[in-house]
């Protein structure tokens, strides 16, 4: 089915609970990989994705590459951890996905800074059907922008058109409204973790959860 316009869903914190969830493993994960202390304060790195943060720490922990051998490790024991816990949908995130797929002129696609296996895990467990080809994430992409882009353009090629007539993103972090910003996207952020600062760095459009959503 053609789609006339997109919605750009971030994942953890936009469709899932699962931030606090996912740092928790992250941290697990890096020790498992043979890091030492590092800087947990994960929005203060460049990029804000699993493979540009893991891979800063890991490096400049161990004087190792990050290698493609290691990201898979690292990558299924997140996995494997996250497996093992309950994960909750962010409300009405299951429902707005289905109405915009199945009654709107709006495509979705997803675009997440998580690593993939985790991503899939996500999704599924909150009961979200998708085309690989409508999830990016970030296990060979450090940049959010660019994973941002590569859902765009899978998008284009799932819901055979050439072009969008709106594009919006929709997430949680301030790394989303700027990522937003930069490819000059609509924005529409969710829940109340980081509604203050994004509101103080140009956010117009707020929902607390998905169920109220409009745009």
């Amino acid at each position: 089915m053609q789609k006339k316009n997109l919605i750009v869903f971030d994942i953890d914190g936009t469709l899932t609970d699962t931030v606090h969830l996912h740092q928790v493993a992250f941290k697990k994960g890096l020790q498992s990989i043979g890091v030492g202390a590092f800087n947990d304060a994960f929005s203060t790195y460049k990029h804000h994705t699993d493979l540009h943060i893991a891979k800063v720490i890991y490096e400049s922990s161990t004087g190792n590459s990050f290698l493609p051998t290691t990201i898979h490790t690292f990558e299924t024991f997140l996995y494997e951890e996250i497996k093992q816990a309950t994960i909750q949908e962010i409300n009405g995130a299951k429902k707005l996905v289905e109405k915009l797929e199945q009654h709107s002129d709006f495509g979705v696609c997803f675009a997440t800074g998580s690593l993939y296996q985790p991503a899939v895990l996500k999704l599924n467990r909150i009961g979200i059907a998708f085309d690989p080809l409508q999830l990016v994430a970030s296990n060979t992409i450090e940049e959010r922008e660019n994973i941002v882009n590569q859902a765009i353009n899978n998008a284009k090629q799932y819901y055979n058109t050439p072009y969008f007539e709106r594009i919006i993103a929709v997430g949680d972090g301030l790394w989303d409204l700027f990522t937003a910003k930069n490819l000059a996207l609509e924005f529409i952020g969710i829940g109340n973790s980081n509604r203050e600062i994004m509101q103080a760095n140009g956010m117009l459009h707020h929902f607390e959860d998905l169920q109220d959503f409009t745009f």
